[in-house]
């Protein structure tokens, strides 16, 4: 369990690591906006959704490092086997797919504009290519 309580104190750092990163790059965004180097609205809801999200993860963390419960609930969440095999073949599904869509938006906006159709004829052929690539890795691995 002392194994578990220290993955999540590193995980805990980690999020407060992008909270900071997140923050920065919002701030520099936000400089060359007011220089008038970028044109338009910095997305000011996706770092403050990040943030906010990044935020309950560390909360939710702490509470169970704090609560032996707690704790107890969370290790049995992270490694029951069941609910492992239940999220890789969710991610599995998702993975596969997202490629489906790819390919269909990429064949629709081939009769509209083909800029697009070529960008997402790159987005998905490097979306299959990390799939393959991920596939060929944990299959040797394991």
């Amino acid at each position: 369990m002392e194994e578990f309580r220290s993955k999540l104190k590193t995980k805990i750092m980690l999020c407060r690591i992008l909270i900071v990163v997140l923050l920065i790059i919002f701030i520099v965004l936000k400089i060359l906006e007011h220089r008038k180097v970028l044109h338009g609205d910095t997305n000011i809801g996706f770092f403050s959704t990040g943030i906010i999200v990044l935020v309950m993860n560390i909360m939710r963390m702490k509470k169970a490092l704090r609560d032996e419960k707690a704790l107890k609930e969370w290790y049995i969440r992270n490694t029951d086997e069941r609910v492992i095999s239940i999220q890789l073949k969710a991610a599995n599904f998702t993975a596969l797919f997202t490629i489906f869509l790819f390919c269909i938006g990429m064949m629709a906006a081939s009769y509209i504009n083909d800029t697009v159709a070529y960008t997402l004829a790159a987005a998905s052929g490097i979306y299959v290519l990390i799939y393959l690539g991920s596939l060929a890795y944990f299959n040797k691995k394991m």
